[in-house]
């Protein structure tokens, strides 16, 4: 009897034992967990970005940019523009600046709305069709006049540029050239008649045009987007005239 009385004895600290062993890794693994919240990079975006060195305040832009968070890319752009002001020929900071304005602007959904073919690039009413997305609610085409100058200067400092780039690029000029054919003053509703633009809108215009055949130029024949980017480049061309 003893000896199962000893056995018994031994199963209960073998137990308790196992149970103080569940409970440190279970404190362990809170902790682990705390650890990783506290350096994510959610958390990294609560910070002042303007008190970061110039390699945080990328890593942060970066962060913002694939958050989505609309207030962290706002800081992150404000920062950005606080380091360009001293870099202005920085092609990294260019390029990062260029993507940040054109996710601030609003504008990404007037490229999916001509790709997918709710804005038909080749129909009569497409110029009232932009002319309509920039005055609407949730965009600012302004946003869009900064992407184009840093794209440029990205692209002019030897930034690997994609397609898409070129293609945010191009419409940013183009955008541009719509407010230089108003004098400046922010009406992008020239953009619904060509014939009005000066000598200046038309020379930015042509800059988008060759902006957008550069990006277009780096699409492989069989991607579906090509056709309708060049029918985009179609368009632009009518105001360069």
């Amino acid at each position: 009897m003893k000896k199962n009385k000893s056995l018994i004895l031994s199963g209960g600290r073998y137990s308790f034992l196992l149970m103080i062993a569940g409970v440190s890794m279970l404190l362990l693994m809170l902790s682990s967990c705390q650890a990783v919240f506290t350096y994510s990079p959610l958390s990294f975006l609560q910070r002042d970005p303007s008190t970061l060195s110039e390699a945080e305040r990328v890593a942060y832009a970066e962060d913002a940019l694939s958050s989505g968070d609309t207030t962290a890319m706002q800081k992150a752009y404000d920062s950005l523009k606080a380091l360009l002001a001293d870099n202005p020929d920085d092609p990294t900071l260019n390029e990062l600046a260029a993507k940040l304005a054109v996710e601030l602007s609003g504008v990404p959904t007037l490229v999916e709305g001509i790709i997918s073919g709710e804005i038909d690039i080749t129909g009569t009413t497409a110029s009232q069709d932009i002319a309509n997305f920039l005055s609407g609610s949730g965009v600012d085409p302004s946003y869009m006049e900064e992407a184009a100058d840093y794209y440029v200067a990205a692209d002019t400092g030897g930034a690997d540029l994609n397609s898409t780039d070129y293609v945010m690029g191009s419409i940013g000029l183009l955008i541009k050239a719509a407010d230089e054919a108003s004098g400046n003053t922010g009406d992008y509703s020239t953009i619904e008649d060509p014939s009005t633009w000066n000598s200046t809108a038309r020379s930015t215009a042509t800059d988008a045009l060759n902006f957008l055949n550069e990006g277009i130029s780096g699409l492989s024949a069989d991607d579906p987007s090509k056709a309708i980017l060049q029918n985009f480049s179609d368009f632009i061309s009518d105001y360069t005239i």
